[in-house]
C-alpha cells in the first residue's frame, strides 16, 4: 500500500514536471510570436497598441537589418501563437483526452474564422497544418496514457 503510494508521489510530481516544461515552453512561444511582430511588422497592428498602453519602448527593436523570409514574419506568428494555445490547453486537460480535443478543435476553428475574415489563405494553410503537426504529436507522445 505504501509502495502506490509513493509510486502516486512520484507521478504526480513527474506529471508537475512535465506542465512547469510544457508552460515554459508554451510562454517561449508566445513572447516569440510578440517578438517577430514587434521586430519586423509595422506599428499599426493591435500588440502596438498594447505595448504602449504599458509603455514599452518597442522601437530600439525595430532598428535592426535583420531580414526574414516574408513567411516567418507574416504566417510563422500564427503558427507559434496556436501553438501556445494547443499547449496551455494541454496544461489544464491532460488527464482528459475529450476535453483537450474538443478545445483545441476550438481554437483552431476560431482561428481558421479569424483568417477567412482577413482572406489569407496562407495563414489557414499555417493554422491547419500547426494543428495536424501537433495532433500527431500530442498521438505520439503527449496522448499515450489516454489510451492505457
Amino acid at each position: 500500500m505504501n509502495r502506490e503510494k509513493d509510486m502516486s508521489k512520484e507521478s504526480a510530481k513527474l506529471n508537475l514536471k512535465k506542465k512547469i516544461i510544457l508552460a515554459i515552453i508554451a510562454v517561449f512561444l508566445l513572447f516569440t510570436g510578440g517578438l517577430i511582430y514587434v521586430h519586423f511588422r509595422t506599428p499599426n497592428i493591435l500588440l502596438f497598441r498594447f505595448l504602449d498602453l504599458i509603455h514599452f519602448d518597442y522601437h530600439t527593436l525595430q532598428n535592426t537589418n535583420i531580414s526574414l523570409h516574408p513567411f516567418f514574419i507574416y504566417h510563422f506568428p500564427d503558427a507559434l501563437y496556436v501553438l501556445f494555445g494547443y499547449l496551455f490547453v494541454y496544461i489544464i486537460w491532460d488527464n482528459d483526452g475529450f476535453h483537450f480535443s474538443i478545445y483545441s478543435s476550438l481554437i483552431t476553428f476560431g482561428s481558421i474564422v479569424y483568417e477567412i475574415t482577413t482572406k489569407d489563405i496562407s495563414d489557414i494553410i499555417t493554422i491547419l497544418a500547426t494543428y495536424f503537426i501537433f495532433m500527431a504529436f500530442y498521438l505520439m507522445y503527449l496522448g499515450a496514457k489516454h489510451e492505457k
